[in-house]
């Protein structure tokens, strides 16, 4: 073997290691250098998303009702934790925090959100926290404080079922709207105006390029492309109104909607009790929370839209013109009511609300007075079929399209009652439908728009909360025309609510007052227990929640109605006592006729 080949003897090891070694340096370099310069980088340079302002809400005449005010979150990077168990031990003594709780929103955060997301720990620092948290920043690697927008409802409890709350994006939100996985630290609305008109206020998001160290904090901004921020909204709501009439209430349990009649342009809206959605607008306080929800007196259910109530003697007038109409009978037959009314074969005795009766009654004085018994006669005759299409060209049974959250109501055929009861019709079931009692339901908003019908001498106007830019071209959009065979039917209908309240034998004549503004209304006291033979009703209303709900809907001025208004007031008992004030304070309030205090 001659001196050259051993000496490539010797060497070819090594020959072999440094072909080794300048293989993997152009395999890491050359062929694979794209994929780890993207990992270098990604420890390095990351996107992170600009958050648009959520536009502000305004009532009609410009007052601000909702907008965004400036928080401080403390915000942690998984990817820049070596040991989360240590950190959020040195945060729960830095923020006096429960350890329990920093752990829970990690865990949660961590699977929502990427490695080098970054996402929210701790929202609504207080100023104590912040100081603590600034001193020790440059020792936690991860975590920053930033400046957010929370949204925050001036009126609190006054517009919570109107404006709803925002919140953070759920996984059952994004498994319906795909799109929503990319919008995970904006949080979008939940309930009311600001789940209904969401895209519009929520804005789009924008991007911002950062270089960080590694320990996670920012080393400069290398790009930034701005968010397009949300539009503003005006609502038809009156705020000065709103806030009088909430006050009327006083936390009793009910609910109230008031409309332009002409217009169907929702001036007030009220559902109590109610709730401060500022609360739910940026949890910082769980038990808070929970303690919400839990409620039994059911704060954040919106009775005004969809809550369902029987509608009692509210609903007479519209039995009435279905009698009417269907020829039944006509407006002077008289008919005697002695205080009850019985059904062949039936020993049992439909009873009026007044012991003894109201003696000889036409249609005028069966409503001033509401006696039962003509109504019992005239339902028996009508028959369900008379009915029913009558209550349902008024909007009885069926959303009226104003928010996606209403309910329908009831409005029941035979059918309905075999199939959900599962026994027959009988005709004790038309004669409690004649009063409004029995198996038929309705909400506050479908009961303000069955009014603003005779209101507006038949015609019905989609109910609309967001305040049209020129209130006067305004075009209104019908949603009924209800055409009766007998013309005069619409002002002779009107005479009779007017005298609810103001002939002395009406029902609400407490409430008259020559120089108010008048009124035509209906009251209403709706039965929610039974009373069984030989029972008193006093013996059941011992409990406060078995007693009759208190209802009233009226409209005004007369002559030129500007406003529809339909009460209801659970267990309030009294439609004229507790229900009739409401309407008229909010007519004349409404109409400049009382103070603005």
């Amino acid at each position: 073997m001659n001196i050259y080949s051993r000496a490539l003897f010797f060497l070819s090891p090594f020959i072999f290691l440094f072909a080794i070694s300048l293989f993997q340096i152009l395999n890491l370099t050359v062929l694979q250098g794209d994929k780890y310069q993207t990992i270098a980088e990604s420890n390095r340079i990351y996107q992170e998303p600009i958050y648009p302002v959520r536009g502000f809400i305004y009532d009609r005449k410009g007052a601000l009702l909702a907008e965004n005010t400036v928080q401080r979150d403390l915000y942690v990077t998984p990817a820049y934790i070596e040991d989360s168990s240590k950190t959020l031990l040195k945060l729960s003594s830095l923020l006096d925090l429960p350890y329990e709780l920093l752990e829970k929103n990690f865990s949660m955060g961590s699977k929502k959100f990427k490695k080098f997301e970054s996402f929210p720990l701790i929202k609504a620092l207080n100023e104590e926290q912040i100081a603590r948290v600034k001193v020790n920043l440059d020792t936690i690697p991860g975590i920053e404080v930033r400046a957010t927008l929370k949204r925050y409802i001036l009126h609190g409890e006054t517009l919570a079922h109107i404006l709803g709350y925002v919140g953070d994006i759920s996984p059952d939100e994004i498994i319906k709207d795909k799109q929503l996985s990319d919008l995970q630290n904006i949080q979008i609305g939940k309930t009311g105006i600001e789940k209904e008109y969401d895209l519009i206020l929520r804005g789009k998001p924008g991007i911002q390029t950062q270089e960080r160290d590694a320990e996670g904090k920012l080393v400069r901004i290398l790009d930034s492309q701005g968010a397009e921020d949300g539009e503003d909204i005006y609502l038809s709501i009156d705020l000065k109104l709103q806030d009088h009439l909430f006050k009327l209430f006083k936390n009793r349990r009910g609910a109230l909607v008031a409309i332009d009649p002409k217009t169907g342009l929702v001036r007030a809206l009220i559902s109590s009790p109610s709730f401060n959605p500022n609360i739910l607008n940026s949890i910082v306080d769980v038990k808070e929370v929970e303690n919400l929800f839990s409620n039994k007196e059911s704060p954040i259910f919106n009775r005004a839209i969809s809550g369902q109530y029987p509608p009692a003697s509210t609903l007479k007038p519209f039995i009435g013109l279905a009698a009417i109409e269907n020829e039944v009978i006509s407006w002077e037959t008289k008919i005697e009511d002695n205080g009850k009314f019985y059904v062949e074969g039936d020993p049992r005795p439909y009873r009026g609300w007044k012991e003894y009766g109201h003696g000889k009654v036409d249609m005028r004085k069966a409503i001033a007075e509401s006696s039962d018994v003509y109504f019992y006669n005239i339902a028996y005759d009508l028959t369900l079929s008379g009915i029913r299409p009558m209550l349902e060209s008024f909007g009885f049974g069926k959303k009226a399209g104003l928010s996606d959250s209403e309910a329908s109501g009831l409005l029941p055929n035979k059918e309905w009652k075999l199939g959900y009861i599962g026994d027959f019709w009988f005709k004790g079931d038309t004669i409690n439908l004649g009063i409004g009692q029995g198996y038929i339901l309705a909400t506050p908003l479908q009961l303000a728009l069955a009014y603003s019908a005779i209101a507006n001498k038949g015609v019905i106007y989609q109910p609309q909360i967001i305040q049209p830019e020129n209130e006067a071209s305004y075009q209104p959009k019908k949603i009924a025309e209800i055409n009766l065979s007998d013309k005069n039917a619409w002002e002779k209908m009107e005479e009779a609510l007017i005298d609810v309240i103001s002939a002395r034998n009406g029902t609400a004549y407490k409430l008259f007052d020559e120089n108010s503004v008048v009124i035509a209304g209906k009251t209403g006291t709706a039965q929610i227990k039974s009373i069984l033979p030989g029972k008193e009703y006093d013996a059941i209303r011992e409990n406060p929640a078995l007693r009759d709900h208190a209802l009233f809907v009226g409209y005004g001025p007369v002559r030129d109605p500007k406003l529809v208004v339909a009460v209801i007031i659970e267990n309030g008992e009294s439609g004229s006592e507790v229900a009739a004030p409401i309407v008229k304070s909010a007519i004349n309030f409404y109409t400049g006729k009382i103070d603005e205090k």
